[in-house]
């Protein structure tokens, strides 16, 4: 049975339920996001309505919690991960429309690509019911530009499109100066990304993403260089994880969770295999 009070009518997916309240954290998702995390512990449906408050929440700290969530998003919802490998905007944009139900029901986007590809105009616009709140609308257009950077090779600007009162939010998303040039070394630069933030759930689609590349434009790159993101991912957690050992007096436990290891055990196995020798020893051997 539903939750007392709690209208059940119309609810979110719960992926995007999880990605908003784990970028917006116990203390600042406050009432609304410990009733959505009995819900999603429960696996009962999070009510639009309930959702949309913590989205605001979640726009109150501004673009980067947008752009963190939609990121957290698209890295871990099976149907958003299957969008990322389509190869181009036209082939992105002709499923998108099959996605967004799964989604959000009561809100959807219109989409016009330009005949040259070099232009997206999005529009948030009412489904069932209601216009969507502006906090909802900045998430969707967070949204859009992850997804479109992965399908486009880059990151697109932004051009906010004027609303009137009968108007729905949108926006210009546009590549006219042509594509954003790769990184001339995708191998560099992946490893930069991990050793900032080695603890993180990182995804191939994301992680190309941020570097302005297609998920399969990566890939070729980095099985060009004789390797591939689980192993740069590997190799950059065990740096971290030897350095912090050599250097510091961290407990064992603590150094796997900095490094981004499950449990002390799953580094000591990894570590084994990577130094010859598990952690204790390696910290013995380097104060000596």
């Amino acid at each position: 049975m539903p939750r007392s009070g709690v209208d059940m009518a119309r609810s979110v997916r719960p992926t995007m339920a999880r990605a908003v309240l784990r970028t917006l954290g116990p203390r600042h998702a406050g009432e609304p996001g410990r009733r959505v995390e009995r819900l999603l512990g429960d696996g009962l449906p999070v009510p639009e309505r309930l959702h949309a408050r913590l989205v605001a929440a979640l726009a109150a700290h501004g673009a980067t919690a947008l752009r963190a969530a939609a990121e957290g998003l698209l890295a871990d919802d099976p149907l958003l991960a299957e969008l990322s490998r389509c190869g181009d905007l036209p082939q992105l944009l002709d499923r998108v429309g099959l996605v967004e139900p799964w989604f959000h029901a009561g809100h959807r986007t219109r989409r016009a690509l330009s005949s040259d590809g070099s232009s997206l105009i999005i529009r948030h616009i009412p489904s069932l019911g209601k216009n969507p709140v502006p906090s909802e609308s900045l998430l969707v257009c967070a949204l859009y530009v992850a997804g479109t950077a992965a399908a486009a090779g880059s990151t697109p600007r932004v051009e906010a499109l004027r609303t009137g009162a009968a108007r729905a939010a949108g926006w210009r998303l546009s590549w006219s100066d042509g594509p954003a040039a790769p990184d001339p070394r995708p191998l560099d630069a992946v490893r930069a990304h991990v050793a900032r933030d080695p603890a993180r759930t990182w995804r191939l689609a994301a992680t190309a993403a941020l570097l302005g590349l297609a998920p399969r434009t990566l890939q070729r790159a980095l099985a060009a260089a004789g390797t591939s993101f689980q192993a740069e991912l590997l190799a950059v957690r065990l740096e971290v994880a030897g350095q912090l050992t050599a250097r510091t007096a961290l407990p064992l436990a603590d150094v796997a969770a900095t490094a981004g290891f499950t449990d002390h055990a799953h580094l000591t196995r990894r570590f084994h295999a990577h130094y010859g020798c598990p952690p204790s020893e390696f910290r013995r051997t380097a104060h000596h």
